[in-house]
């Protein structure tokens, strides 16, 4: 077997995330960064631990590791940009893979400009996705804690409670007919993962639920660089 069907049976094989979110989620960051072009035309853009995931070609992607949609190799704890340079940054799944995320929130507050925007998006009832690790989840007041040095503009559920339950049931079960074996748990994550997105599917119903942040899956914040705050940066 050569390596690029062996590269496609894994992405084939692969357990799936059962997560369900609206077209709103979905675009929400294709909307903000849209939005920042109208606010700061031709500023500059950059997708912090973008890995391939390119959401547009007036946006610069940075990653720790080089990959095909890789502009710019960089650190999140270390970015290799100048204060205040930025006009935007995207920062999507990533923070919870970082072993010091107050210092990563605080590099991105470091190169932003006065009046720039981070949009962020952490998990909160995930099970562990390790790329390679995996480190932190964040409650809503969690992550104003983790980024108090900005304003928060909002910060929304992204993937609802139902999302979270189709993880912990594609783990839960997959753990149960496993007999300890790992092998058996990795088929297991793939043949429930993908019997767990129906369960997904309930947050059609769920994820605008006043109350879903109590149990979602995930959240999106939008903040800001405050322009009177010149303390720092």
């Amino acid at each position: 077997m050569n390596a690029g069907l062996a590269c496609q049976l894994r992405r084939w094989l692969a357990p799936p995330h059962p997560t369900w979110q609206s077209r709103a989620s979905r675009n929400r960051v294709r909307e903000f960064l849209g939005a920042e072009e109208l606010r700061a035309p031709g500023g500059i853009k950059i997708n912090v631990g973008s890995a391939s995931r390119r959401f547009g070609m007036r946006m610069l992607n940075l990653d720790l590791n080089p990959a095909e949609e890789v502009d710019v190799l960089g650190d999140l704890l270390r970015l290799p940009l100048r204060h205040g340079s930025v006009d935007t940054l995207v920062c999507t799944g990533v923070l919870e893979h970082v072993s010091d995320p107050h210092r990563a929130v605080a590099e991105m507050y470091r190169v932003l400009k006065f009046g720039g925007r981070v949009l962020v998006e952490t998990p909160f009832m995930q099970t562990v996705h390790a790329s390679p690790d995996d480190y932190s989840r964040w409650t809503p007041s969690g992550l104003r804690q983790l980024l108090k040095d900005f304003t928060i503009l909002e910060c929304r559920v992204v993937a609802g409670p139902a999302s979270a339950l189709a993880w912990q049931f594609q783990a839960t079960m997959a753990m149960l007919f496993s007999f300890g074996s790992e092998l058996l748990y990795r088929v297991g994550l793939r043949v429930f993962g993908w019997l767990a997105v129906p369960l997904s599917w309930f947050d059609v119903a769920l994820e605008r639920h006043p109350m879903a942040w109590h149990a979602a899956s995930g959240y999106a914040v939008v903040a800001i660089k405050n322009a009177e705050d010149r303390r720092r940066g």
